[in-house]
């Protein structure tokens, strides 16, 4: 007998700076950059339904969710209720399309007593962004969690990843609003500028891969990819000024920012309250700790 429901978690994902890679297999078309995984993400609850549609709702309101719709038609053998509650705003730079496809993909593996592996549901849902256009490599850095390097396109069992070792480093960030990813995908001038920036980000950051570079490499990235609006560069200036480091969550019109210890030369594990209230002057303040762990299921 199946169980009335079942719920999940994934972090959201911060991308600072990335390559687009193109291929013919959506499995191994993606990106190659680095991103950090928080903490603020997504839980998804699944439920059955005595309706004969599925249903899609995000924080209670009903959705589209074209790329979640994709894993949903996909795994559920039966009417479902999918609800998505999330911690940080849709379009903007979280990777939050990622996060509500992979954690209802686990929801759905228990669920349904589907059995597959952690690789394959993550395998799905990089699919399922990569046809939409909705992203390109939030999937694997959602697995796995922390300060994450993509060094191969793809998903789990294809992507290759390494990691920045840190703990979990407190963020702030702010948004301005949506930045639709399809429209900058299909931006040929655009991805080109991406590619040439990230591919000599990449280079250079993978000569010290640290946290602290992460933020200094990103920063260069969003410049010289004019992927920052004026009040992105108000705000990066603000937080600088008061010695802290910021930059632009790929992609979307959000910066995010860390502060330095004491010695200036490492990152501070907690936001100074003047680093988030330099953030504040610009709206309100989305708090989180990069996750220790990838999406799981949840009890």
């Amino acid at each position: 007998m199946l169980a009335r429901s079942a719920k999940a978690y994934s972090p959201s994902h911060i991308t600072g700076f990335f390559e687009i890679i193109r291929h013919e297999s959506p499995l191994r078309m993606g990106s190659v950059g680095c991103g950090i995984a928080l903490k603020a993400g997504c839980i998804v609850e699944v439920r059955l339904s005595d309706e004969r549609e599925h249903c899609i709702r995000i924080n209670g309101v009903e959705a589209e969710a074209s790329t979640t719709k994709l894993v949903v038609e996909r795994l559920a053998g039966k009417p479902v209720v999918v609800d998505i509650k999330l911690d940080v705003p849709v379009g903007c730079g979280f990777g939050a399309s990622a996060a509500g496809t992979l954690s209802t993909a686990l929801a759905l593996n228990e669920l349904f007593s589907l059995k597959m592996s952690l690789n394959r549901l993550a395998q799905l849902a990089h699919v399922a962004e990569v046809t939409n256009r909705t992203g390109l490599g939030d999937v694997i850095a959602q697995s796995y969690g922390g300060a994450v390097i993509r060094l191969s396109p793809g998903p789990p069992g294809i992507g290759v990843i390494d990691k920045i070792p840190c703990g979990n480093v407190e963020i702030g960030a702010v948004t301005f609003g949506k930045l639709p990813t399809r429209s900058i995908l299909e931006d040929e001038g655009a991805m080109r500028r991406i590619n040439e920036a990230g591919r000599k980000a990449m280079r250079d950051f993978m000569q010290a891969p640290s946290l602290e570079n992460f933020m200094r490499t990103s920063k260069r990235f969003a410049y010289e990819t004019e992927l920052i609006s004026e009040r992105g560069m108000d705000a990066i200036e603000a937080v600088e000024a008061e010695g802290g480091l910021a930059s632009v969550a790929m992609l979307g019109d959000t910066v995010f920012a860390v502060g330095l210890a004491g010695d200036g030369r490492k990152i501070s594990y907690t936001l100074p309250e003047n680093i988030y209230e330099r953030l504040s002057d610009f709206g309100a303040v989305i708090k989180s700790k990069i996750a220790t762990h990838g999406a799981k299921v949840l009890p």
